[in-house]
């Protein structure tokens, strides 16, 4: 009886396949790290152990990436962006939490700060930018939200 539980315990470990991790492409626009597929759900990385600062809102999307075993780039046609959902935080008056839609298939949330003489920026952790140009602009963009809102 021992070592059959033995055996089967090092079956199913056997069994259990590792989710590993990989990095997802937006197109040339930027790169998210540590997406995992676990057993057909896919699994975006949290900040902090907990925030949901990447989000796929198209099923097209969210499809392709299931395929995703390795590194795996996603065509992104335009790089059109806006902020639909906004918000003063509730811990800090001087922050802004914006969810920005990247073609209406991918959000991220970002921070504003007002600080003394200006505004800051900060992009999620897991999202890395390739196009400069695109970032400067979200960047802007973000700064002129929270100057109306906070």
């Amino acid at each position: 009886m021992f070592w059959l539980k033995r055996m089967l315990a090092l079956g199913s470990l056997l069994c259990a396949v590792p989710a590993c991790a990989f990095t997802f492409s937006y197109g040339n626009l930027f790169d998210v790290k540590d997406v995992k597929n676990e057993g057909g759900v896919l699994q975006l990385p949290l900040s902090g152990g907990k925030y949901k600062n990447v989000k796929i809102l198209e099923k097209d999307v969210y499809d392709f990436l299931l395929q995703c075993k390795t590194d795996c780039r996603y065509p992104a046609e335009s790089t059109q962006f806006v902020s639909v959902d906004y918000r003063q935080a509730f811990t800090n008056e001087r922050m802004l939490i914006a969810d920005v839609d990247f073609n209406n298939e991918v959000t991220l949330t970002f921070l504003v700060f007002k600080n003394k003489d200006s505004f800051s920026v900060k992009a999620p952790q897991e999202a890395v930018f390739k196009d400069k140009k695109l970032q400067k602009q979200v960047k802007k963009y973000l700064i002129r939200l929270a100057e109306k809102n906070l």
